[in-house]
């Protein structure tokens, strides 16, 4: 007698580990860096995207990754805002910070060349040191 199963269909969310990896990969990219230059926006780029992941990595314990998304594109802040309160671990300073960069950062600020910004010596972005530590912070290492 031959008997045939069918497994059902296994369904693991692989996604937030991946996350949290490129977050520490962005991190170590941005530790790494030594700016040719006085002046780089790529440190800020980095940490910024390593936050990003981060968070995501979290809101995927509960989320499908197309609504993480959907749902919060590249705006830290409001990806921030949406974490369980005990994964919420930030000074107001630092929340301050990541407000500054956010906006920066979802607008392309650091990605794209702006003259506004090098005509101001970029008093807009946020302290690069702060903003280190705020990764460092989330992502645990």
């Amino acid at each position: 007698m031959n008997i045939i199963i069918e497994p059902g269909t296994l369904h693991v969310n692989i996604s937030l580990e991946a996350f949290h990896r490129w977050a520490t990969h962005y991190l170590k990219c941005r530790k790494d860096f030594q700016s040719p230059h006085k002046f780089s926006p790529v440190p800020y780029f980095l940490l910024c995207r390593a936050i990003e992941l981060e968070i995501k990595a979290r809101l995927l314990k509960n989320l499908t990754q197309k609504e993480v998304k959907y749902d919060y594109w590249h705006d830290l802040v409001k990806a921030y805002n949406a974490l369980e309160p005990i994964e919420k671990n930030l000074t107001k300073d630092e929340e301050h910070t990541l407000r500054v960069a956010s906006g920066i950062y979802k607008d392309k600020g650091f990605e794209y060349f702006n003259p506004r910004d090098a005509l101001t010596g970029y008093h807009r972005f946020p302290e690069l040191a702060l903003l280190d530590s705020i990764a460092s912070k989330l992502i645990g290492v």
